[in-house]
C-alpha cells in the first residue's frame, strides 16, 4: 500500500468520524419538541374533533409530539397557530 492510499484512507475515515458525530447534533437541531402549552391545545381540539384522532396517534408514535405535527394538527382542526 503506497502512501496516497494511506492518505485517501484517513482522509475518508475521518469524514466518516465527522458525519457520525455530527448526526446526533443536526437531529437535535432540526426537530424542535412542542410547548406543553402547545401541546395541550392541539390534544383539546382532538378531544373536540374525533376525525383529528388518526392524526394524533401518527404524531405520537414515537412518543414525541413536535411543534411540526402540532401544526399540521391545529391546521387540520382550521384553527391558525400563532407563531413562536
Amino acid at each position: 500500500m503506497n502512501r496516497q492510499m494511506m492518505k485517501f484512507g484517513a482522509i475518508l475515515c475521518l469524514v466518516a468520524m465527522v458525519a457520525f458525530c455530527i448526526w446526533p447534533v443536526w437531529q437535535y437541531l432540526s426537530v424542535r419538541i412542542a410547548s406543553a402549552e402547545l401541546q395541550r391545545r392541539t390534544e383539546a381540539l382532538v378531544e373536540k374533533q374525533p376525525q383529528l384522532k388518526v392524526a394524533w396517534k401518527i404524531a405520537l408514535l414515537d412518543g414525541v409530539l413536535t411543534q411540526q405535527e402540532a401544526k399540521e394538527i391545529i391546521e387540520g382542526a382550521g384553527e391558525k397557530m400563532e407563531p413562536q
